[in-house]
């Protein structure tokens, strides 16, 4: 045995195929089987692309090992030894060998634990790198602020990993914490870097205020108070420092004591504050009452926060006249009745509330006012389901005021990128759009997006919005957020599912007819659906709502005295497939043909079968008459059948019959072979017979021999020789041995003549 090699160095990558092919050259007299064994690697990734090779005597053929090299597999290089080996002889083999070089792969997975963290100056989280390459790897991890106003330090920035193996770094965040306002968002980038591969991963980091709004207004609150109780001290000091007036008084006045309660000189400012956005109370405005002193100057005496009705009152006012002044965060100063200046505000007589007049209780009471914030925006991201491709979304805002009416899923109206609202023209509601507590269309802010973010600006507050989420072949999803004066939000991701599907269509037969009770099946994986069209009214007609999307789905379609038909369609994202049209084809149809020999005799008594689908059928050949043919009937069409035919003798035979419709297909003729055939021959020495020559043979598992006969001389013969490939073997002592090939195949005799040259005398 003889073996070559062209290669001593072979390349893979994990995850694909590579093969080495081995010359093989067979130098026995006989032929051999040929296999291979290979050390040096894990055998289960090594397999032969032909276990087992038959060659002939002086005859070559290539030993195909193929190397199926996982994922998995670490990184190097690895000596390979191929042992090519006889099955026949086990001291026949030759050994070659060869490096196998796995190549590296790069990969990493990041994770960041938790993704969203909330601090002050500082807060840290955790990023876990796993090494998923097939090498040890030198990972470098980054971490920043796309603004650069929060500090990202990584700690350790660059870490050694074994393959398969991960490890955990620590991300610390500084910046300078705001005093005052709400948490501000910081998006965190994180990166992992392996060479040019580089993994990406998002954090949030919500940088809470030193002062909470909350604690501001309740100092503001406390300093208005304390400010107002010095004034009230300082004024009533004031008067009774002041010059004694003289003047009359009836002889009935009751006198008393010098001091004179408050109570009884005290007047009273209240009303209620709502938003102009929704009529709804507006809590924590700093209402200040701003008295006019004799000079024209205001002088600040009190000062109240509304409650969360919006309503607000400031007692124990001493008479005089008033302007009062509205402010807080995210709000624009007003004057009451709602005017920017104090030049422009109303001024109120307080008078004692316990002699007022009912008049003048009501210049002092009921004095409400209706404010505008600042406008605000809401901003956030959408994740659509995995491998969704050109995703467009409409993103709308509608407000919410008090006693509106809720709008329809498919309200229109909306606003053009991040600008005006858009809505009806005043004289009547935006069409389908919703009603607010007047009778007056309110706006709908939309925006259609195409990166999976919005950023819908201009908006109203204080106020709450419906924010509405849809696109073609997805669910629409609905969120609900409250704007205060001036906010500015940025809201959770918000994750898009596919919309339910449906599939609608029409069964008819062969004639265009429709057909009523057809049972359909639509099947995805484990789940199945059945439907069963009717026979009356819409005939034929047949629906499935409800499927889930994106899915591709088989639906057959079955009916007793029909063949079955079948077919597959994929649903994208919340499509609706209508107008499908399935034929069924009805009736029976039948098979005929004849069997015959190779002689084109015919052959009686052959079994016959025929099947299909979940039909089987079952005949024999006649013997007499129409000798060697056969009739199978009642067969389902449409459909494809196998005829197989077999007889004692003969090799069996199979082909294939097509019913499209009803009546009646002839396959014609099926010649069935003998299972053995003959090999004969003459060996002949100068062109003339001789006999007493052994004649052998073999296929490298059995043989057997003969002797050419004298007479007629030369002649030699081999019976019942199965089909395949053999070697003839003719030797003498005085003549050359010979070795020639012969190929049988079943049924067909062969005749192969040997001819010899006389073996050479010794010297």
């Amino acid at each position: 045995m003889i073996t070559a090699l062209e290669t001593s160095h072979l390349s893979v990558t994990p995850g694909r195929s590579a093969r080495v092919d081995i010359q093989v050259t067979n130098t026995a007299d006989v032929i051999d089987g040929i296999t291979a064994l290979v050390d040096g690697i894990n055998p289960d990734w090594v397999r032969l692309e032909r276990p087992l090779l038959s060659v002939f005597p002086d005859a070559s053929d290539s030993v195909g090992v193929v190397f199926d090299i996982p994922r998995t597999c670490p990184a190097g290089d690895y000596l390979v030894v191929v042992r090519v080996v006889s099955t026949l002889d086990a001291t026949r083999e030759s050994v070659q060998d060869f490096w196998l070089t796995v190549e590296e792969i790069v990969d990493l997975q990041l994770t960041l634990t938790p993704s969203i963290v909330s601090g002050g100056a500082k807060a840290r989280f955790a990023a876990t790198v796993a090494n998923t390459s097939n090498t040890e790897v030198e990972v470098t991890v980054n971490a920043w602020e796309p603004t650069r106003a929060i500090d990202c330090r990584v700690e350790p920035q660059s870490i050694v990993l074994p393959y398969g193996e991960s490890a955990r770094v620590d991300i610390d965040l500084r910046g300078p914490r705001p005093w005052f306002g709400q948490p501000l968002p910081h998006a965190i980038v994180v990166t992992a870097q392996i060479d040019d591969t580089v993994v990406e991963q998002s954090a949030s980091f919500n940088q809470k205020p030193r002062i909470p709004r909350g604690l501001i207004t309740a100092v503001i609150l406390a300093c208005i108070v304390l400010l107002w109780a010095l004034i009230f001290l300082w004024v009533i000091s004031e008067i009774r420092d002041g010059d004694v007036v003289t003047k009359a008084v009836a002889t009935d006045f009751v006198g008393g004591a010098d001091n004179i309660p408050l109570a009884d000189i005290a007047g009273l400012a209240e009303g209620r504050i709502t938003a102009a956005t929704t009529g709804e109370g507006v809590e924590r405005i700093t209402v200040e009452a701003n008295r006019v002193t004799a000079d024209g100057e205001l002088l600040p005496v009190g000062s109240v926060a509304s409650g969360e009705d919006g309503r607000y009152a400031l007692t124990a006012l001493v008479p005089g006249t008033y302007l009062l002044r509205f402010s807080a965060d995210g709000y624009d100063d007003l004057w009451y009745p709602g005017v920017p200046t104090p030049d422009e505000a109303m001024q109120i007589p307080i008078v004692p509330t316990s002699v007022a007049t009912p008049d003048e209780l009501a210049a002092s009471s009921g004095l409400d006012i209706e404010i505008s914030g600042d406008v605000g925006r809401l901003r956030g991201a959408v994740a659509p389901p995995a491998d969704s491709a050109d995703v467009v979304l409409t993103v709308t805002a509608t407000p919410v005021p008090e006693g509106a009416v809720a709008a329809p899923a498919d309200a229109g109206a909306g606003v053009d990128g991040a600008g005006a609202p858009i809505v009806g023209d005043g004289s009547a509601p935006a069409a389908d759009g919703p009603i607010g507590p007047d009778g007056t269309p309110l706006p709908v802010y939309e925006q259609v997006t195409t990166d999976l973010t919005f950023d819908l600006q201009g908006l109203p507050t204080p106020a709450t919005y419906d924010v509405r989420i849809s696109g073609d072949g997805f669910e629409t999803q609905e969120v609900r957020q409250t704007l205060g004066g001036g906010d500015a939000v940025y809201m959770n991701t918000v994750r898009l599912g596919a919309a339910d599907g449906s599939i609608s269509g029409i069964v008819v037969n062969q004639s265009d007819s429709r057909l009523g009770d057809v049972t359909v099946t639509a099947r995805a994986g484990e789940k199945t659906f059945t439907a069963t069209t009717p026979t009356a009214g819409l005939i034929g007609e047949f629906q499935f709502v409800g499927l889930d999307t994106p899915e591709t789905y088989v639906l057959t379609f079955e009916r007793e005295g029909f063949g079955g038909n079948s077919l597959a369609l994929s649903l994208a994202p919340g499509e609706n497939r209508t107008g499908l049209r399935a034929v069924l084809v009805g009736g029976n149809g039948t098979v005929t043909g004849t069997a015959v020999d190779g002689n084109g005799l015919a052959v009686g008594g052959a079994a016959v079968t025929v099947a299909g689908g979940e039909t089987e059928a079952e005949t024999a050949t006649l013997t007499t008459g129409s000798a060697g043919s056969f009739v199978v009937s009642d067969l389902d069409v449409p459909q494809r059948y196998t005829v197989t035919v077999s007889a004692e003798g003969f090799q069996t035979e199979t082909v294939s019959a097509t019913l499209l419709a009803s009546g009646t297909t002839n396959v014609g003729n099926i010649t069935l072979l003998p299972v053995t055939s003959d090999i004969r021959g003459t060996v002949t020495l100068d062109g003339t017979g001789v006999g007493d020559v052994t004649v052998t043979l073999g296929n490298g598992q059995t043989s057997r021999s003969t002797v050419s006969a004298t007479n007629p001389a030369g002649q030699f013969a081999f019976s019942g020789v199965a089909e395949g490939t053999y070697t003839l073997t003719v030797d003498r002592d005085d003549v050359d041995r010979k070795v020639v090939l012969v190929r049988v195949v079943g049924g067909v005799d062969v005749v192969r003549d040997v001819a010899v040259t006389r073996a050479a005398v010794p010297a």
